[in-house]
């Protein structure tokens, strides 16, 4: 419905990417299997909760999961064993955020702090954390693995310039590209299919993306004005 939360997600494990989408209003999540077409609801959540994709029990699904602003607190029902993991992290503000940052195949709990430009992260191969300035208050975060390791980059875009800034984590070398302007919706993604995500902007029904295999240009005519890119749901706006 108008108004829901974009959550598209492996959540029947079948490596497919699901339709679902979340309802703040009533805290339900609406979940399509692609496995074998049914219909699913899950109510998990509170007006107010921002819902967060990921994997962070490692089973190769999807879990439904919130982060709670007004008490900096997440809590996420491992698609596992269907059982609560409730974490303090963060604080009202912050905007959670959806990676793999140590590369052990769970998404680790993670926020982006605006006022400071800094980045959280919890990391869930062994229970220590990080945190790293990358970023002004106005920059959109794009989290994704831009170097192909294995593991999440921070990485932001910055509307004023319509230029993306990747820490990767390979080298903890710095990337920067211009692609996009200020009106672009950021939309990153692996478009070439080889292992790195690509810089990619979604311009009122057109398409910019920047191969990260040859540095080509595709363009793709797929949508209308006011439609929401896909990819865009896995950062945090």
């Amino acid at each position: 419905m108008s108004g829901d939360t974009l959550v598209p997600g492996d959540y029947d494990g079948d490596h497919k990417t699901d339709t679902a989408t979340f309802r703040a209003s009533t805290g339900e999540w609406f979940m399509l299997d692609s496995s074998n077409g049914l219909y699913r609801s899950q109510r998990w959540g509170a007006s107010g909760d921002v819902p967060v994709i990921g994997d962070f029990d490692g089973d190769g699904k999807s879990d439904v999961a919130v982060f709670r602003p007004s008490a900096g607190a997440w809590y996420i029902r491992q698609s596992s064993d269907l059982s609560m993991r409730a974490q303090q992290w963060g604080t009202s503000g912050d905007k959670p955020l959806s990676g793999d940052f140590d590369g052990d195949g769970k998404t680790d709990i993670s926020v982006f702090r605006p006022n400071e430009g800094a980045w959280y992260v919890l990391l869930s191969s062994n229970g220590t954390f990080k945190s790293q300035a990358w970023g002004l208050s106005m920059d959109k975060v794009v989290p994704g693995d831009y170097d192909g390791d294995g593991k999440t980059d921070m990485a932001v875009y910055r509307p004023s310039n319509g230029a993306w800034y990747v820490l990767r984590s390979s080298d903890n070398g710095i990337s920067a590209q211009a692609w996009g302007n200020g009106t672009d919706v950021p939309a990153p993604g692996d478009y070439d299919g080889d292992g790195k995500m690509d810089f990619a902007v979604y311009r009122q029904g057109v398409w910019y993306i920047r191969n990260s295999s040859d540095a080509m240009m595709q363009v793709a005519y797929f949508g209308i004005s006011d439609d929401v890119p896909i990819p865009s749901a896995y950062i945090a706006n």
